[in-house]
């Protein structure tokens, strides 16, 4: 039998864990309010205020609005009730509050009217809450999941046979395959995808468009599709239909550098010079080994721009880094222009530059399915223009809510579900195999101002079939270490600024561990009795409003060789979920997703917990399983 692996979150003070597939969730962060020690009246407060408040509106992509909104503020607590209209810069000012939990309601004409609760517990009175508005036109769900069809593990093998004819330029072979597949799963979009590949090898271009078409008809989050759309789109002199599927594309985060570079070139055709500078260095970046064109179209987006210091930079890499690649001639053609013309931009200069070369791949070719999100240090996220944040600040905002929550409570438990599925070489997944357990936490002190999670599986002894490689415990405590004081020394933190997260405002904060940290960190692997410390990096999505918790990412901050293991990628969303009888919210996680790479095979778990049941000092309270994010910028519990 295989050795097992365990991957896990070091707790403080608690036995190694022996159970497997551990949901990554932190189901005790609540949005009740947090009061003051000692009950005020309503007059008290109004003629004691504590502190003013500015809140921001802005419209999904962190801009501020042309129209006026209005911004309701109120408090039954506190006997507060106040409509304020946004003024320069879309903020409303708010003063003379005292501290307790408020409703903040925005209107705007044209935008959906939004809620969110917040909560001035935490002295962080001088810090602004920005809230997000989305469109009324705007989709129901951006972020629904796609709807392709898994194919049937028969099926995989025939799927694999046409890759491989694809791949091999055996095109009329390839078509064959995919259109008998087609007939037995007519509504997986990949089979599209892959059918207009063979259309574009056999040059039946007009074929192929309406196949990547199709398949985005059946899923409209095919990355693949779109950058294919958006390559012939750019191709038949359409670079404004380029961008938007390209935009697209690179927005899903896992289409590659082939999505970059082809958005990059879209922009560039449009003068959009500085976006097109940005996907180019991008592209170079994830291209690695490949990006000898990508850095290419980066030094004649700069010379463009009369950036001619910068292109010259990055032609120059092209022949440090890529000596052979067949885009050395035309690199050093442009560099000694730039010799001949100097470094100052000259007019019209750049009237005649060549096309960059063909990117080195063939895109008929480039076929393996994205099958993980981006690395955190290659992931792009948009965020709000001119929002300047702190990263301890909105850290000790999180902790305070956090820990406040966590001293209600004793011990939670749940039904825990669990699916693995193995990825093969071309990204398909596999078969799902899923297990069910029952799941119990309990939360611990941890001196003065932390806490830790002790957690408990019953029934991992049964696993006889559903995974005898993997096995990971602890990952529900990341959430929690990320931000308790045992932990922050080990890492580096840094906002990156205001972005938006399912609808909500939040903050954005990176963080990775540092190298010379001592000691176990949060982050563990075990195999057999020997246990790998794992150091991480990731970001951590914190609610301006709130200062909930709404999203953490993870992933190895460098491969460990003596492991094998090459990713370590780990997702967790979180939402609130009511409990009437103490008129109160816990954020609970809605779902997990752990990728996993080693020793050259490839692994995806997902994780959804059930039936929760929460104890507290004084009361029980049972509830059902979340319900998948909502679409309203409001997020309801279930």
């Amino acid at each position: 039998m295989p050795a097992r692996f365990v991957c896990s979150l070091t707790l403080v003070h608690v036995a190694a864990l022996g159970f497997a597939f551990v949901l990554l969730s932190v189901p005790l962060w609540g949005q009740h309010a947090v009061m003051p020690p000692t009950a005020e009246s309503p007059a008290d407060l109004a003629n004691n205020p504590d502190f003013e408040l500015d809140i921001f509106v802005r419209d999904q992509h962190g801009n501020p609005l042309d129209a006026a909104g209005a911004v309701h503020l109120s408090s039954a607590r506190l006997n507060y009730n106040a409509i304020v209209p946004t003024q320069g810069a879309s903020a409303a000012h708010f003063f003379n509050l005292g501290f307790g939990e408020y409703e903040v309601e925005v209107t705007c004409p044209g935008f959906r009217r939004t809620t969110e609760r917040y909560s001035s517990g935490f002295s962080h009175g001088s810090l602004p809450i920005y809230i997000y508005l989305i469109p009324e036109s705007g989709p129901v769900d951006p972020a629904s999941p796609s709807g392709g069809l898994v194919l049937r593990q028969e099926l995989r093998a025939e799927m694999q046979l046409g890759i491989g004819a694809l791949n091999s330029d055996r095109y009329e072979s390839a078509r064959k395959t995919f259109a008998k597949l087609l007939r037995k799963a007519p509504g997986n979009s990949d089979l599209v995808y892959f059918l207009g590949e063979t259309e574009l090898g056999l040059q039946h271009p007009d074929v192929a468009r309406e196949d990547f078409q199709r398949a985005l008809a059946l899923d409209p989050n095919n990355e693949l599709a779109l950058v294919s759309l958006g390559q012939m789109q750019l191709q038949n002199g359409a670079p404004a239909d380029a961008v938007i599927s390209l935009e697209k594309a690179v927005s899903l985060g896992r289409a590659g550098w082939r999505a970059d570079f082809e958005l990059a070139s879209a922009y560039f055709q449009l003068h959009r010079l500085s976006e097109a500078e940005s996907e180019a260095s991008r592209a170079a970046s994830l291209a690695k080994e490949k990006g000898a064109t990508s850095l290419f179209l980066l030094g004649e987006i700069q010379y463009a721009e009369g950036k001619r210091a910068d292109a010259k930079h990055s032609w120059e890499s092209i022949l440090k880094a890529f000596p052979k690649d067949s885009a050395v001639f035309v690199t050093r053609k442009m560099l000694a222009r730039v010799e001949s013309e100097g470094l100052e931009p000259s007019p019209s200069s750049d009237a005649s530059l060549p096309p960059p070369p063909a990117p080195d791949t063939n895109p008929v070719t480039f076929v393996e399915i994205p099958w993980v999100p981006r690395d955190t240090d290659d992931a792009v996220y948009d965020v709000a223009p001119g929002v300047k944040c702190q990263a301890e600040s909105i850290l000790d905002g999180a902790l305070h809510r956090m820990n406040t929550e966590l001293a209600d409570f004793e011990k939670f438990t749940a039904t825990e579900h669990i699916e693995h599925q193995d990825i093969d070489r071309y990204g398909w997944p596999g078969p799902v195999k899923s297990h069910d357990f029952s799941y119990v936490v309990f939360v611990r002190p941890l001196g003065k101002n932390s806490f830790y999670l002790d957690e408990f599986r019953d029934g991992a002894g049964t696993l006889s079939g559903f995974s005898d490689v993997i096995i990971s415990t602890g990952l529900n405590s990341l959430g929690v270490n990320v931000l308790q004081p045992f932990y922050r020394n080990r890492f580096n933190y840094s906002c990156e600024g205001l972005t938006n997260v399912r609808g909500q405002a939040a903050w954005q904060i990176r963080f990775d561990e540092k190298r010379d940290a001592r000691g176990g960190g949060i982050r563990t692997w075990r195999r057999g009795d020997i246990t790998y410390n794992i150091a991480i990096k990731g970001r951590i999505w914190i609610s301006s409003a709130s200062y909930a918790v709404l999203r953490v990412e993870t992933d190895l901050r460098d491969p460990v060789a003596r492991l094998g293991l090459t990713k370590d990628h780990l997702l967790v969303d979180y939402g609130p979920v009511n409990f009437s009888a103490r008129n109160a919210q816990l954020w609970l996680p809605w779902s997990a997703d752990m990728y996993m790479e080693f020793r050259g095979k490839r692994y995806h778990h997902r994780h959804f917990l059930s039936d929760y049941l929460l104890f507290d000092v004084d009361t029980t309270h049972k509830i059902s399983k979340p319900s998948e994010p909502p679409a309203s910028p409001v997020e309801s519990s279930p």
